[in-house]
């Protein structure tokens, strides 16, 4: 076979796979049915197609259960404010946002170095149900890290915190040690 049948080959069968990949997410896209937070859009899509309209049940929990996009949107900035915050309610908002193990909470707060005056921005690595996962921009070069958990009597709360690795933490001393050469001792 010359090389240019096999280029064409290599292309026919590289563009037929790419087709049915798109094809099997539309398909799945179009089977996985759409979840809702409340039963109003559900009955209503329900009884557009011919079925009965059920009630929702109702869930008993102590906090609004977000999903993990916003609570790395809205609350992980919140968080990350509060942890690098100097201020006199520090430790309330850190009660208010963390865990009381969670990691990070160590670290003494005279070790947090000054963050830039930016208003803190989040966005989400990963996430579930019950945990996320999001990157906290304060000004730094390299975001925060943030891990949450969900429970029902306490809602989202902060399991741990670490910043990056320039900027985020103040270093011990105010300079290096210094290396020996190999002929010193």
């Amino acid at each position: 076979m010359d090389e240019h049948k096999r280029n064409i080959l290599i292309i026919a069968a590289t563009t037929a796979a790419i087709i049915l990949l798109a094809g099997a997410n539309i398909a799945r896209i179009l089977t996985t049915p759409t979840p809702r937070t409340d039963g109003t859009g559900e009955r209503a899509a329900t009884a557009s197609i011919g079925g009965t309209e059920a009630p929702a049940p109702k869930r008993k929990t102590a906090v609004k259960h977000q999903k993990p996009l916003e609570v790395c949107e809205r609350l992980a900035p919140k968080a990350a404010a509060a942890y690098t915050s100097k201020g006199a309610d520090r430790d309330r908002l850190v009660k208010r946002y963390f865990t009381t193990d969670a990691q990070g909470l160590n670290i003494p707060a005279d070790r947090i170095a000054e963050q830039p005056s930016t208003t803190p921005s989040g966005g989400m690595n990963a996430g579930s149900d019950t945990t996320a996962t999001c990157s906290v921009w304060t000004g730094l070069e390299s975001p925060w890290t943030l891990t949450y958990q969900w429970t029902a009597d306490k809602g989202w709360k902060c399991t741990g915190i670490s910043g990056p690795l320039e900027g985020a933490y103040t270093t011990l001393g105010d300079k290096a040690p210094e290396e020996k050469d190999e002929g010193e001792k």
